[in-house]
């Protein structure tokens, strides 16, 4: 390798050490930032659809648990007669207003309620922040989510529910795409 072709590597190793460093300065001091929480929404059970509800129920030690819903279509006949009569649910789940979403009523149907009440907690925080959702299209603003399987997807084909909206309806891998697609 000739003296020339040497120096010319060096300059562009020297060059892109300098970037590298630049650029990690940069992520480690973007790391240090810290994460401010600015709007909160939330849904439990005794009644709770947000974070005054919340703070009320714990304040008065409010008892979460209560009767099977009857808007859910379970056969609470066979359950037994005890403690496994009753539980914690979120109330008023099949209130979800899909036009406001620009969910057609049939896929609103076929969509499990994590997905249905995600969509509703989501747009509630942000109004909570006093942040435009529209505000949000094309920023560097994340949408993470974490579920678990319900189970609805099996009571909505049972039920004959449209087999095109159960599978997007029920996959837990769209939630987070759903909420930044909706916002």
């Amino acid at each position: 390798m000739s003296e020339e072709k040497l120096r010319y590597f060096l300059k562009q190793v020297t060059a892109n050490l300098h970037e590298t460093r630049r650029r990690l300065h940069e992520l480690e001091s973007a790391s240090d930032e810290p994460v401010a929480v600015v709007g909160l929404g939330c849904r439990y059970p005794g009644g709770v659809r947000g974070p005054d509800d919340l703070w009320r129920l714990v304040a008065e030690g409010t008892d979460a648990i209560g009767a099977f819903p009857t808007d859910r279509g379970w056969d609470v006949r066979d359950l037994g007669t005890g403690y496994e009569r009753q539980g914690g649910f979120v109330h008023d789940v099949p209130g979800f207003d899909a036009g406001f979403f620009g969910i057609s009523p049939r896929e609103a149907l076929a969509m499990d309620p994590q997905q249905r009440l995600l969509l509703e907690v989501c747009w509630e925080t942000l109004e909570h922040a006093g942040v435009d959702p529209v505000s949000l299209r094309g920023s560097r603003t994340g949408v993470y989510v974490g579920a678990t399987a319900s189970g609805y997807d099996w009571l909505t084909r049972a039920h004959g529910g449209d087999e095109g909206h159960v599978v997007a309806g029920s996959a837990l891998s769209v939630l987070s795409g759903r909420v930044a697609y909706t916002l």
